[in-house]
């Protein structure tokens, strides 16, 4: 009778068989989608157990996943009997913790340290920063924010997986740049001749005889002038059949540049001093960590890495121990886990030969941002010249169709290992044909929501009539949480794993809003608590009728306190509420969070009042399912709260937790999954979807704008590949590469050809290999997706008029208040109301904030240069009370003091802000109408020279050059300076104390301009501006007076959309 192992044995195909027998040595197995890979580690397993003398416990085996490798430990048992139990499956991590448990004492010094919570590391690396001098690269902020935060993350996350520790990413840098001094002077030379195709080969000849970089022989760096060499090859091949030198002089500006009059290797020196700051950051990180008991996930390989490298013995155990070591989806992994594989096996005995299996396929490499090279399965082969190479072209999953489509949409990747390595071949055959009929096609629809319910009554047709299993897979979340209610609306039962970050549920919006206001009011932050109260009383769970909303804001105008209005109200519920909230303040640092938040979530009543949360959540029944995932969601947000206090963790712990995690844009992930019923449809990213099939795929959202590189992102030394996932064009075509060969024998593909805008799209390129159909008269409606605009509430119009006479009566438009109308790309119409006739509070930034003092301080400067002489001594004295008066945080306010001094100090110097004797301050203006608008303004500062007029406006923050620039990134706040200027010049024109003034002219002065010449942006109004400007004026006040606003949805949000508006109001279109 035949064992397992020989049942399994005799079913593999000649290629796998050889990969199986061969069992001594190194060996690379490429293994396409399909081919089996999982099912011959595992008999290649059990061989070794056959044929060796070899204990289970002697062979270790590496994968990815803790379920792939629960996967394999249960292949071994069916194959191999009890016997298979000791053989050694782990993750790379897991390996690498097991590792530092069983030698406690070569780690920290034996200290036991925990793993860091993301929250801890984030609020480490902010600090590191908070604490760099201004001019360093990784220093800047923009409202409020460390531009850099996420990069530097991110860059440590890579410096990591490559296996770098600071001192060597430090070493590595270095030696680029003091190479690039030595480079830089020849390249500039050989480079400063125009490019000519007949010249291409004298250029190649004069790159060759560049210096060498000279590198260590296990160096992760490329010598930088091969690279020069190998790039100017490449663009030499692609410009030489057309006669052209496009590439060519691509290649040349990306070597040199000209800066300030100068040409040298700028863009390489800024990157690798980004770089090298990062080294300094992941130095104080890791030491920041162990100092308070912790130790970063990804650190685990490089711990184990340095101690292998200094600890002989250590590692002489360890590879004695483990004689025979596969590894699974090569193809993923990263140079740390790459160095640990190859540390563990490669004992000096094998000379050169270890006993090491990798099996991968570089066209499935989807978890680049691993740090996952293709590289690395080239550099097997260059590690061990004796590496036997074995090609699985055997497919036992799909119809012949399929792969061949699959097929044409890898090949438009640039870097595939049969182009680096020609004699190797992958051509798929189907070995395995399934029975139903193949079905490719890409389908395009008008909308999104067209394809979303074309998409469904597909699906619904193949499950009524038993066609098969059914997945959908996505680029994102958001693709599959649409379609996902659309099919359940539709009565087909669906298994989803969902992920969604939890601070993005409405219901613990309101939640975190609670426990804001609790802390604001403890802290005695009146501002805050301004703002949360009126956040917080429009939400319907308060049952606060809309007249009664519209009186507190009316009673808050002059001198807001929403909190007062609440305690002393005589309505008796609101009086509750506000007793409410402060008893949550009183309690929120003297009980822990979790009695805390049984409060506000209406588990437990308090002294004066019962939160309605609970009760609101499951009295709408079609709801309800939020209120158990908003529980799910606290649960997950108290833990991780308790983590990141280390302690046991007050409301204060709970709000600093949830506002760090707001302000660096980090996902909390509540990761679930639900199956509706049997027989379900599957829905999933492409990345889950790895190493599964289907008979029937549905790939969505194939638009061109989700199938590309992301713009941007941080680039790392040429010579040094620390490359984040998204950032090649190639990372997309693996991806629906791994989808398309999901399918056994349907795939279609979907797209869309309009947004919601009406903006034309275009499906990616590269479903190019699927024929095409249009469907430009869709036969269903599509279903609609409702979003909550938790708005303030309306009136009846005569009633918003009456609660408002008074304002109206006195309401004067400004040009803050003119832009926030126009504006449809940020405020608009619809939140004009709140903003400039309720007035209700808004957070003020902390940039807001540094700005407001550092006028006050420029004020100051102003009034001592007009009235005795420029002290600057009380100038800063001037700005640090501003600064304090602006309620920081203390992070905040260390930071913005230190740039104030520092800008301040800098303007006065010579060559910097030039303050006229006489300039007139703060001059605010209000007795203006046109026709029936009333117009007012205050102006930072006017000159006057004779009957000439200066106007001119402080600002902080990035210099623009030009108020007419074509860079759609600043073109909305060059129109919001330049429209500010221009309502100023319209409000002097009819102001009565400067009737005589010509002429105008107006400036903007950015006082944090890099370079003095650019401090200010200038220029003179023309009749016309002024004209058009008093027409816009006169079209919008009937708007305002009447409460009649526009809706403006249809409007793009951006440069184009605000002309449009304007437009329109212009022409008497609203």
């Amino acid at each position: 009778m035949q064992t397992e192992f020989q049942t399994a044995y005799k079913q593999l195909n000649p290629a796998q068989k050889e990969a199986v027998d061969t069992v001594e040595g190194p060996v690379l197995v490429v293994a396409g989608p399909g081919t089996g890979k999982t099912q011959l580690l595992s008999v290649r397993v059990a061989n070794i157990l056959q044929k060796t003398d070899s204990d289970a416990s002697n062979i270790l085996c590496l994968t990815f996943t803790n379920k792939a490798a629960t996967n394999m430990r249960e292949r071994l048992y069916q194959l191999a009997g009890p016997g298979s139990r000791n053989v050694v499956v782990r993750t790379f991590h897991s390996f690498a913790a097991e590792i530092m448990n069983q030698y406690p004492d070569y780690f920290w010094e034996g200290a036991r340290l925990s793993v860091a919570p993301d929250a801890v590391q984030l609020e480490i690396i902010q600090s590191i920063l908070a604490g760099l001098p201004l001019d360093n690269p990784l220093a800047s902020t923009f409202a409020g924010a460390f531009t850099a935060l996420r990069d530097v993350k991110a860059g440590l996350k890579l410096a990591k997986e490559a296996g770098l520790t600071p001192d060597q990413l430090r070493e590595i840098i270095n030696h680029n740049l003091a190479f690039m001094d030595k480079l830089e002077p020849k390249l500039i030379d050989i480079l400063a001749p125009t490019l000519s195709v007949k010249k291409l080969p004298e250029l190649q000849a004069a790159i060759a005889k560049l210096p060498t970089q000279k590198l260590e022989t296990d160096s992760l760096l490329l010598p930088l002038d091969t690279v020069i060499q190998e790039s100017l090859d490449y663009a030499v091949e692609q410009d030489t059949p057309t006669g052209k030198t496009k590439q060519t002089g691509k290649w040349k500006q990306r070597w040199i540049q000209p800066v300030n009059g100068e040409r040298g290797m700028f863009a390489e020196r800024k990157r690798n001093n980004w770089w090298l700051a990062v080294a300094d950051v992941y130095e104080q990180y890791r030491d920041q960590l162990h100092q308070r008991g912790y130790y970063d996930y990804s650190d685990m390989l490089i711990e184990v890495l340095e101690q292998l490298q200094r600890q002989p013995d250590m590692l002489a155990d360890i590879q004695e121990r483990y004689l025979y070591v596969l590894i699974d989806e090569f193809q993923d992994t990263n140079a740390a886990q790459l160095r640990l594989a190859h540390a563990v096996s490669d004992h000096y005995s094998a000379n050169n030969r270890p006993n090491l299996m990798a099996v991968g396929d570089d066209d499935q490499s989807i978890f680049a941002f691993n740090g996952a090279e293709l590289n690395n399965m080239l550099s097997f082969r260059r590690s061990y010249p004796d590496t036997k190479l074995i090609v699985l072209e055997d497919n036992y999953r799909s119809a012949q169709a399929i792969l061949d489509t699959a097929q044409q949409i890898v090949e438009q990747a640039e870097d595939r290992l049969v182009k680096r390595e020609p004699s190797i071949t992958k051509n798929l055959v189907a070995k395995n044909t399934p029975q139903a009929k193949t079905h490719i096609e890409h389908l395009s629809y008008p909308t999104r929501q067209h394809q979303y319910t074309a998409i469904a009554d597909r699906i619904k047709e193949l499950w009524d009539s038993g066609g098969g299993d059914v997945a959908v897979l996505a680029r994102k979340h958001n693709s599959l949480k649409q379609l996902a209610s659309i099919l359940l609306s539709a009565g087909i039962p669906v298994r989803y794993d969902q992920q969604s970050n939890v601070l993005e549920h409405e219901a613990v919006k309101q939640v975190c809003l609670i426990a804001d206001l609790a802390v604001a009011i403890a802290e005695g932050n009146k501002a805050a608590v301004n703002v949360g109260v009126a956040e917080l009383v429009r939400h319907p769970m308060w049952q606060i009728s809309p007249r009664t909303l519209w009186k507190l804001a009316t009673a808050n105008y002059s001198q807001p306190d929403w909190l007062e209005s609440l305690l002393t109200h005589n309505d008796d519920k609101l009086n509750k509420i506000g007793n409410w909230l402060v008893e949550l303040a009183r309690i929120s640092n003297q009980q822990p969070v979790t009695l805390v938040m049984e409060q506000i979530l209406g588990l437990r009543d308090s002294q004066y009042f019962k939160s309605p949360f609970q009760d609101y959540y499951l009295s709408l029944r079609p709801l309800a399912s939020d209120y158990l995932e908003t529980l799910s969601a606290i649960e997950l947000l108290r833990g991780l709260t308790k983590e990141f206090s280390h302690s046991e963790a007050t409301l204060a712990d709970f709000v600093r937790f949830v506002q760090l995690n707001l302000s660096t844009n980090r996902v909390i992930a509540d990761e679930s999954w639900f199956m509706s019923g049997e027989r379900a449809v599957q829905l999933l990213t492409v990345y889950k979807a790895k190493g599964l099939e289907f008979d029937n795929v549905f790939v969505v959202d194939g638009i061109e704008t989700m199938w590309r590189p992301r713009s941007g992102g941080r680039s790392s030394p040429a010579n040094l590949q620390l490359q984040a996932y998204g950032e090649k064009y190639d990372d997309y075509i693996r991806l629906l590469y791994v989808a398309a060969s999901r399918a056994k024998h349907t795939l279609i593909a979907t797209s869309y050809f309009t947004d919601e805008k009406g903006n034309e799209l275009l499906p990616t390129p590269l479903l190019s290999a699927l024929p095409t159909t249009v469907v430009t008269e869709p036969t269903d409606e599509p279903e609609a997706v409702l979003e909550a605009d938790l708005r303030w509430p309306r009136l009846a119009s005569s009633d918003e008029k009456a609660l408002l006479h008074d304002r109206l009566e006195q309401f004067a438009l400004s040009p803050t208040a003119f832009i926030d109308f126009l504006n449809v790309a940020e405020a608009g119409p619809a939140s004009f109301m709140e903003r400039r006739l309720l007035y209700l509070p808004r957070a003020q930034s902390a940039v807001g904030g540094y700005g407001t003092a550092v006028h006050a301080a420029l004020e100051t400067a102003q009034r001592l240069v007009n009235t005795s002489k420029l002290e600057p001594g009380t100038v800063l004295d001037r700005f640090e009370a501003a600064l304090a008066e602006q309620q920081l945080a203390p992070l905040d306010y260390k930071r913005f003091n230190q740039r104030g001094h520092e800008l301040l100090q800098r303007l006065f110097e010579p060559g910097g802000l030039t303050l006229t004797k006489d300039g007139l301050t703060e001059q605010r203006i209000s007795d203006i109408k046109l026709d029936n608008a009333r117009l007012r303004g205050t102006l930072d500062r006017i000159d006057k020279d004779g009957n000439s007029l200066l106007i001119s406006d402080y600002k902080t923050g990035k210099a623009l050059t030009s108020f007419d620039t074509k860079d759609q990134t600043k073109a909305i706040k060059a129109w919001r300076h330049r429209t500010q200027l221009l309502f100023y010049c319209l409000l002097v024109r009819h102001s009565s104390r400067f009737a005589k003034a010509s002429p105008v002219t107006a400036q903007m002065l950015y006082v944090e301009a890099v370079k003095p010449s650019q401090i200010s942006l200038s220029f003179q109004p023309g009749a016309d501006e002024l004209e058009r400007l008093q027409r816009l004026i006169e079209a919008i006040w009937p708007c305002i007076i009447n409460l009649d606003f526009p809706d403006t949805a249809h409007y793009t949000a951006d440069m184009a959309g605000i002309t449009k508006f304007e437009n329109d109001l212009l022409a008497g279109k609203i």
